[in-house]
């Protein structure tokens, strides 16, 4: 155990350790019958034939504050002029902050937000250029339930025996705001993305697809609460930043898709831009330039892990009346959850410990095990599409 906490202290975090697709990564379409806009922005063109934003990196001014994005080449003139300095995103994209005092005037930037109950899609709208596109796998809701369940029946079993026990507080409690812990970690899921985006763009409009479902009329649309429930902390915190916020129906969602030609695919879970990420950038395209624009870069945000950090035993008793040690919030002073290089030069996220070994998944969701790591990261698990960026 010594000489792994040793083994940590040695550890150095990279700059850019998520498992992103590379920045020459983009969505494409197969819609060409479609009329493009009169004026169309430069592009760079990537090794899969396909195109990216030409202002691919995200800008902070000396305070903090979000800037346009730039070109590649203009950062790296800044770069070596020694105006700015190297930052990356929890996305693991590149991105450079200022430090001397620059213009603040940005022109409209929109963020298209596709809301579902398992996977989601979000767009940045730069001017007239498409800047990043996030598919986000959302927390499994069942597992967080199943996991209730358990403390709960443990927690009644504890009140009949004559130990110390946590007492009953189930009728004391302020019911104001409350969400069931199941559909809470889905909204801190959300709000997490979108704090990222407005830290990193100069976001002053929401494109937002408002679910809405007649739950006493009918009773198939279960699955809706998930989308309905904590609208309102979300709404909230668009307010909070300032922003015109502009809300969508369903219909009129995919009415603006058709209007600019953005395929949709049948397969929610696809790791494709066109799962979610062609209405996100419907919305937010017709909130902003109203024609057409090219999708730029798109990557897939994996945050379905949920570790279990305070089941210290197992709960069942083994032979002799043993409680064996189960699981914490740690693994030889690393908190889960966080991103690992491993010897092999791969990466995973950090799950456990496996006989004295690191245990992590990789971008496969498969569990593996290493005797060291390289580095660790507090980024997003991302990884890369199955189609190489191109739907």
């Amino acid at each position: 155990m010594k000489t792994k906490q040793k083994t940590i202290y040695r550890l150095k975090v990279p700059r850019n350790t998520s498992l992103v697709p590379s920045s020459t990564s983009c969505a494409k379409t197969d819609d060409t019958k479609v009329s493009k806009p009169v004026y169309q922005p430069r592009r760079e063109k990537t090794p899969q034939g396909g195109c990216m934003s030409a202002h691919s990196v995200f800008v902070l001014s000396k305070e903090g504050k979000a800037l346009t994005p730039t070109t590649p080449s203009k950062a790296r003139k800044l770069l070596e002029g020694g105006q700015a300095k190297k930052c990356w995103s929890k996305f693991g994209t590149f991105g450079i902050q200022m430090l001397v005092e620059v213009r603040e005037k940005t022109p409209d930037t929109a963020l298209g937000v596709d809301t579902g109950t398992k996977f989601e899609g979000y767009s940045v709208v730069v001017g007239d250029e498409n800047n990043l596109n996030v598919k986000l796998d959302l927390p499994d809701k069942k597992a967080i339930v199943r996991k209730m369940e358990e403390r709960k029946h443990l927690r009644r079993a504890r009140r009949h025996r004559n130990c110390r026990r946590r007492p009953a507080r189930f009728n004391n409690r302020n019911r104001k705001g409350f969400i069931a812990p199941s559909q809470l970690v889905v909204v801190g899921s959300r709000l997490t993305i979108i704090k990222e985006f407005f830290k990193l763009y100069p976001i002053n409009l929401v494109a937002f697809e408002d679910v809405k479902f007649n739950h006493a009329k009918y009773r198939w649309g279960a699955n809706f609460s998930t989308m309905e429930i904590g609208k309102t902390r979300i709404k909230d915190y668009f307010k909070s930043q300032g922003v015109k916020v502009f809300e969508y129906e369903g219909f009129e969602t995919e009415k603006l898709r058709k209007q600019y030609g953005y395929r949709k695919t049948s397969i929610k879970s696809a790791d494709k831009f066109t799962a979610h990420c062609s209405d996100s950038l419907a919305i937010a395209v017709a909130v902003t330039t109203g024609k057409r624009i090219e999708p730029g870069p798109f990557l897939v945000v994996d945050d379905t892990y949920r570790c279990k950090r305070r089941k210290l035993h197992d709960t069942q008793p083994a032979k002799g009346n043993v409680r064996a040690f189960y699981a914490k919030g740690t693994v030889f002073g690393l908190r889960k959850g966080l991103i690992i290089g491993l010897s092999n030069g791969n990466s995973g996220q950090l799950c456990g410990e496996y006989n004295g070994k690191y245990r992590y998944y990789d971008s496969g969701r498969k569990r593996g095990s290493s005797n060291k790591i390289t580095w660790v990261s507090s980024n997003f698990f991302t990884r890369k599409d199955g189609a190489s960026s191109v739907a």
